[in-house]
């Protein structure tokens, strides 16, 4: 059969069927020459992309800088396992360009937060679909959303919860209204890649190292591709007192295996790592990574100075101190040797426990490790016990359901319906009435509430359009807030908390402000950036600087969507 024909054929198909539901061939157009951005190419955006494009969406764009893992290939089902170690954006675009010639696919292999996205890249689109699993990143493609004033649609998925939210920032509430707390967030396992940005993730990490090394690994492990390093099959390597070859002792053997496992995952898989094609965003500036001397410093003049006693009270002390390098190293080896020969005595695969001290220690130092390597702030073992606990699986039925709700609300809104006439979906677990029946899954619809009061990015969002490379920040502030919008600001802060203006400098960390209020916004590198802004009133806002070059100063205050639906598209 020749494939170019059943694609058209199908396509035709895919429009036949859109104008039988919607009666309306101008919204078959409409869909079809929609520009859709979709953030994020894991668990449910892959679902996401096979749905629009098997919907009739033909331009999308793909940004992701993430590679593929094994883990991924369970619930990712674009991805095949001759696809790990590439990436996923450039992967999903090829294989559904090749299943779907009409399509036009674009990938981007960056982080959001590029300044390779300015303002305008955002406004191109008819939509933006956020399958990111990164909290920070959510939040921020939430605020450059508001700002370029394009319809969003935020999607998540843990275990068998998930959740799809449409928003138009100043009309709905949006994903900075009602932010959860850090600590009551459940960890989705898909948060593990190559470049860590959480010492969450570090932890996750090592519960899996746990189980590669002495559980019995899953294929939804991100490491199950280092099945040799199970110290079942080291064990067979290295026999002690094996008859008809040299002698090795117990200790030989726990050193040698000790040494293997922490070349392995200490300093081969971090070079690896760092010999990846580097972002000009995400990547460390440089990775903290051992010398083979280093860890055989650590491993061969280790001292049993640590005991199971002394790991427990530190534990059930929320006050302890984080680990030092050398320190968690210690306690690493230490760790490792006893859970060897814990194995060794049961002959059997050893579960994870968070409340075993030993088990604990061993993921609190490899964690420990894993975040100095990539400059991240580690937590002590009270606090990586709670993280631990709340790890949940990813699953793909999850992923399915949220990947059809979400372009099915994305079809109704481009079909004419007004985003406040959609709905929140929520797809939850809840307990069956009758005894001896598992519990069922179940979507709640919910209604779109107003934005919140107190919401910044809803209410109070400014966009600065001027030549960043000659207006300063002194300028900014009397010609552009005091005269354009009547605001007196009391501080102007970058978002990485750099303060760049204050009315009233009279103590040390105000004299960077000093000098920094007579630099360019492009000296102070915040051109396609959001600012913080204090009035003396005690007033929060938000704005973008936008760099425009024949345009000296120009300060708008951007008002809510209009209310007549997709035509302000």
């Amino acid at each position: 059969m020749n494939i170019e024909y059943y694609n058209d054929r199908y396509q035709s198909n895919i429009y036949k069927g859109l104008e039988h539901c919607f009666l309306s061939s101008r919204v078959v157009e409409k869909i079809r020459h929609s520009k859709i951005l979709l953030i994020g190419v894991g668990g449910v955006g892959s679902e996401v992309l096979k749905n629009l494009v098997f919907s009739g969406f033909v331009n999308i764009h793909l940004v992701d800088l993430d590679t593929i893992s094994v883990s991924n290939l369970n619930r990712q089902f674009l991805f095949r396992s001759e696809d790990v170690g590439k990436y996923k954006a450039v992967v999903a675009k090829d294989r559904i360009t090749k299943l779907c010639s009409w399509s036009h696919i674009t990938a981007s292999v960056e982080n959001i937060r590029s300044r390779k996205f300015p303002l305008e890249f955002f406004k191109q689109f008819a939509a933006v679909i956020c399958a990111l699993d990164n909290h920070k990143a959510r939040l921020y493609v939430n605020e450059v959303c508001a700002f370029a004033q394009v319809p969003l649609f935020e999607t998540g998925s843990t275990g068998y919860q998930g959740q799809v939210i449409p928003i138009l920032a100043g009309t709905t509430e949006c994903y900075n209204c009602e932010p959860k707390p850090p600590q009551t967030e459940h960890i989705p396992v898909c948060t593990i890649r190559h470049r860590p940005e959480t010492v969450e993730h570090c932890v996750v990490w090592a519960t899996y190292l746990f189980e590669v090394l002495f559980g019995n690994l899953e294929d939804s492990n991100p490491l199950s591709d280092e099945k040799e390093y199970k110290v079942s099959r080291l064990s067979r390597e290295w026999e002690p007192n094996d008859a008809g070859s040299e002698s090795v002792t117990e200790k030989d053997w726990e050193d040698m295996t000790c040494e293997r496992i922490m070349n392995k995952f200490f300093i081969e898989d971090l070079q690896f790592i760092e010999s990846l094609k580097e972002d000009t965003v995400s990547s460390p500036s440089r990775m903290k990574v051992p010398s083979q001397e280093q860890l055989r410093r650590h491993l061969w003049n280790v001292e049993e100075k640590h005991s199971v006693e002394d790991l427990k009270l530190e534990e059930q002390n929320p006050h302890q101190l984080v680990w030092t390098s050398d320190k968690a190293y210690e306690v690493f080896i230490f760790c490792l040797k006893q859970l060897l020969r814990r194995w060794k005595e049961s002959k059997g695969a050893l579960i994870f426990d968070k409340d075993d001290t030993i088990s604990l220690a061993f993921v609190t130092a490899a964690s420990t490790l894993r975040a100095i390597a990539f400059d991240i702030s580690a937590k002590n073992s009270f606090d990586v016990r709670g993280i631990a606990g709340r790890i949940i699986p990813a699953l793909s039925t999850t992923n399915a359901v949220i990947g059809g709700i979400v372009v099915f609300q994305l079809l109704r809104f481009l079909s004419g319906t007004h985003i406040k006439d959609l709905y929140n979906a929520r797809l939850s677990q809840v307990p069956r009435s009758r005894p001896r029946h598992s519990d069922e899954v179940i979507i709640t619809p919910e209604v779109i509430r107003p934005p919140t009061a107190e919401c910044v990015i809803c209410h109070e969002l400014l966009l600065v359009t001027c030549d960043t490379r000659k207006v300063t920040v002194r300028q900014f502030v009397e010609e552009g807030l005091k005269e354009q919008t009547k605001v007196e600001p009391f501080s102007v802060a970058t978002d990485e908390g750099y303060i760049i203006y204050e009315s009233e400098p009279d103590d040390e960390v105000s004299i960077e402000s000093r000098n920094t209020d007579m630099s360019t916004f492009a000296q102070l590198q915040v051109e396609e950036q959001p600012i913080s802004i204090l009035d003396e009133s005690g007033v929060h806002y938000r704005a973008w600087i936008r760099h425009q070059c024949d345009i000296p100063l120009l300060i708008e205050r951007i008002s809510s969507f209009m209310d007549d639906g997709c035509d302000c598209l």
